[in-house]
Parts: C-alpha cells; structure tokens; sequence
C-alpha cells in the first residue's frame, strides 16, 4: 500500500512539472526567419544597455547579423541601407527615443558588421 501511495504522489509530481509552463519563456515565431529568434531577443535587449557607445556598438552587431542573413541587401563596400531600414521597421521600439539613428538619414558611414 505504501509503494502504491509513493507511486501516486511521484506521478502527480511529474505531471505537475510537465503541465506547469510559467517554468517556460513565452515564444512566438521569429519576425524573420533568415536571422532566427536571435534577432528578436537582441532587439528586446536593446533599452536595457547603457546609453551611448555601447548600445551603439551593439546595434551595430544587430544589423551586421540582419547583413550576413541577407547578404544581398548588401553593397561592395559594405553598408547596406536596406538593412538599417529593415531594423527600423521591425523594431518593437522606438530607436530613435532611445539614441539610435540610421546612418543613411544623418550621414554617417555605415561602418556595421
């Protein structure tokens, strides 16, 4: 009788465990499937570093990934306005509220890889 008690109460354990999913991240399908959910998380991630420099730099590694996914929307030299473009669009954010500015409307070289 005790073993069958045992057995009952690892079972209602395990089921518990297996149907409980606050344990799991909600996902939902990548915006783009060339660049994976990677994409997605990096741009969530964006408002949580520092101002300046280093979220420059790190917006800059988000569209070097949107340019190795989309190679074709890259020029010779490099720079790829379609990419910046496409961050813009896709962004949940408002970039530009949080210092982030698309080189092609300001001038700057594009210097993203």
């Amino acid at each position: 009788m005790l073993c069958v008690i045992i057995e009952i109460l690892l079972i209602l354990q395990y089921t518990h465990f297996t149907h409980d999913t606050t344990m799991f991240i909600e996902q939902k399908k990548p915006k783009d499937y060339d660049c994976g959910y990677n994409l997605d998380l990096m741009i969530t991630a964006i408002p949580r570093l520092a101002e300046g420099e280093e979220r420059n730099a790190y917006v800059k590694r988000v569209v070097g990934l949107i340019k190795q996914s989309h190679p074709n929307w890259v020029n010779e030299d490099g720079s790829s306005e379609m990419a910046w473009d496409y961050l813009f669009e896709i962004a949940d954010l408002d970039l530009l509220s949080l210092g982030i500015t698309n080189p092609f409307t300001t001038g700057h070289t594009d210097d993203a890889v």
